[in-house]
């Protein structure tokens, strides 16, 4: 027998290379003409900034020839204004980039956000269950300026860092080659430590991700509206600010520990360049002593170093440091971009399909055991099923390997004999309506709530006061002061606040607005009183004729109205029948049934 992977797998090392390969095509085709322009500025920047080596040459030289009554005045006056020319068209050059790369980073952020948006409605719903994965899509949040941020990096190195590099060390090899010699002790120290610090901050991205998770999730248990009043009513407020004070400690030594490994790593390998550094001014005071350069060359040579040791410092300290540090986040991003989504394309299916299952057993990433164990059964079109069973015993990941949003480990699930494993999830949920154990509460007004049940379908009232009818409230309601423009939500002005039972009606009308040959009721009532709860079932018994139907509970009371009902105990289906039939069988059925029956005799039910 197949058993259930419970081990984490290995998160994949991409590298820089890698990265690059995905990330750059990727950002530049969000806004590709900025790009250019942007590229192009850069550019020109860099012409005439290297220009300026050979001009102060020219005038430095011109200077001193000048002073000994042999130099040219036109000369002279023509190098001098043509290095002015080069450094202030350089510097008014420096505000449009700064706007061009401004204006890409704002639709770009845009667009990424957009695609990020996209992919994770086309995700696998299974990857929700995963804590790996759940990782990744945290971190991809932000990976999203790192990526930017790594695509104008690259830009700067290869367009304007290492172009003027490589004119300056060309520069000096014509000159003096022992001057580049004292040049690789600047460098090589930085490009070992920028190496360490990539793998620094790879291991405290992988582990600072997950404990940021559960600060992020202590956060909202103390202020967001859906678990803020029950954290105040349990006096629960200083048992999580304790639980954050103690993650937040953690991620700060975190931080501190990186930062602290990073300095040493900055001080020693600045040192060995602070050598280097010193070292070329010593070298070119010596060859200006002995005549082996020229005036003019000593002053460009000097100028050319303390440009190049600022670029060679933003190089790898700036540039290189920034995407060392950004590494981790980038891998993050493609692990993302790289999750699987729908498992197969869409297909059509055809209305009140036959539904089989076929010895399907299923279980959640990273954990032992089968939650669906070896189940077999065949839903007739038009036939309504309830699933029922304590708490855990598997009903709602049965109804979920049912309407195709989990596919099985084994065995398999078909519509009309087309398996789930070979269709996306939304070839079913176009035939599908449901209200689940947990439903969302939407800050929207409730016309928007309810027609979020088919966004495509013409709105009308008489559809719209139908579906709230269906679930027990019309728009008139005292609590909708607004009716159907009443804003769901006190975080908008003139917003309402609901009770749990309000909004799960809501979210049962927005269920029957949606015109559905399948319709699911996956414990909808929980917030709702037994009479309540009779009422409502009693509507669903009548929307449902003629409409393949599922209701899960455990609360057995209203599954009379099922046609054939399904006992779920440790992810197993141990009896099977209807009502009748499962109350003459005098087993779990039974017994739960009769547990139960107080609840709703009390109440004249």
């Amino acid at each position: 027998m197949k058993k259930p992977n419970d081990k984490k797998t290995k998160k994949e090392k991409i590298g820089l290379i890698k990265t690059a390969g995905i990330v750059v095509p990727y950002i530049i085709k969000t806004a590709p003409k900025l790009f250019i322009i942007s590229c192009f500025v850069f550019i020109l920047q860099t012409v005439l900034q290297s220009l300026q080596i050979f001009l102060l040459e020219d005038t430095f030289g011109g200077a001193a020839a000048f002073a000994e009554g042999k130099g040219n005045v036109g000369s002279f006056v023509f190098a001098i204004c043509a290095f002015i020319a080069t450094y202030i068209i350089s510097l008014c050059l420096s505000p449009i980039a700064n706007y061009v790369d401004t204006k890409f980073n704002q639709l770009s952020s845009n667009r990424q956000k957009l695609d990020m948006y996209e992919k994770m409605s086309r995700l696998e719903p299974i990857i929700f269950e995963d804590t790996d994965k759940l990782d990744d899509i945290e971190k991809a949040n932000n990976g999203i300026d790192a990526a930017r941020n790594f695509v104008s990096t690259a830009k700067q190195i290869f367009l304007s860092h290492i172009p003027y590099i490589t004119v300056v060390a060309v520069y000096l090899v014509k000159r003096e080659p022992l001057l580049m010699f004292a040049m690789l002790l600047i460098f090589m120290p930085t490009f070992f430590q920028q190496y360490m610090i990539k793998k620094l901050y790879r291991d405290k991205e992988d582990e600072s991700a997950p404990i940021r998770r559960k600060k992020d999730y202590y956060s909202e248990c103390m202020t967001s509206p859906q678990y803020y009043k029950e954290t105040r009513n349990l006096g629960a407020v200083k048992f999580f600010i304790g639980r954050y004070r103690k993650i937040s400690g953690e991620l700060i030594k975190l931080d501190v520990k990186t930062a602290n490994k990073k300095e040493i790593f900055y001080t020693l390998t600045t040192a060995v360049s602070l050598i280097g550094t010193l070292s070329v001014y010593y070298l070119l005071f010596l060859f200006l002593m002995n005549g082996r350069i020229s005036v003019g060359e000593f002053a460009a040579v000097y100028s050319s170093i303390g440009i190049i040791e600022g670029r060679l410092h933003n190089l790898f300290y700036g540039s290189i440091g920034a995407i060392s540090q950004e590494l981790p986040n980038l891998e993050n991003y493609i692990r993302f971009l790289r999750l699987p989504c729908e498992r197969a394309p869409e297909k059509e299916i055809d209305q009140y399909a036959e539904i089989e299952l076929k010895n399907v057993k299923f279980s959640y990433p990273n954990q032992e055991g089968f939650a669906v164990d070896g189940i077999s059964f065949k839903i007739s079109p038009r036939e309504t099923v309830a699933i029922v069973g304590e708490n855990g015993s598997g009903k709602s990941t049965l109804i979920k390997l049912i309407t195709g949003y989990y596919v099985p480990c084994e065995g398999e699930v078909t519509y009309n004999c087309i398996p789930t494993s070979n269709m996306a999830f939304s070839s079913v949920a176009k035939h599908l309506s449901a209200v689940y154990q947990r439903y969302p509460s939407y800050a929207t007004t409730l016309r928007e709530n309810l027609i979020l049940g088919d966004t495509e379908k013409d709105v009308t009232y008489e559809e719209l006061t139908k579906a709230c009818a269906m679930a027990g409230f019309t728009p008139d309601e005292e609590w909708l002061p607004s009716g159907l423009e009443t804003m769901l939500s006190r975080e908008f002005d003139d917003g309402v606040g609901l009770s749990g039972g309000q909004n799960q009606r809501i979210s049962i009308a927005r269920s029957f607005y949606r015109d559905s040959d399948i319709i699911v009721l996956d414990e909808p009532t929980a917030a709702i009183d037994p009479i309540e709860e009779a009422r409502i079932y009693g509507r669903f018994a009548e929307l449902s004729r003629g409409r393949t139907s599922f209701i899960v509970t455990h609360r057995l009371a209203s599954v009379k109205v099922a046609d054939r009902i399904i006992m779920m105990k440790n992810g197993k289906a141990i009896e099977t029948g209807t009502h009748e039939e499962l109350m003459e069988l005098n087993g779990e059925y039974r017994r739960m049934f009769d547990s139960q029956r107080q609840w709703y005799e009390d109440d004249g039910e």
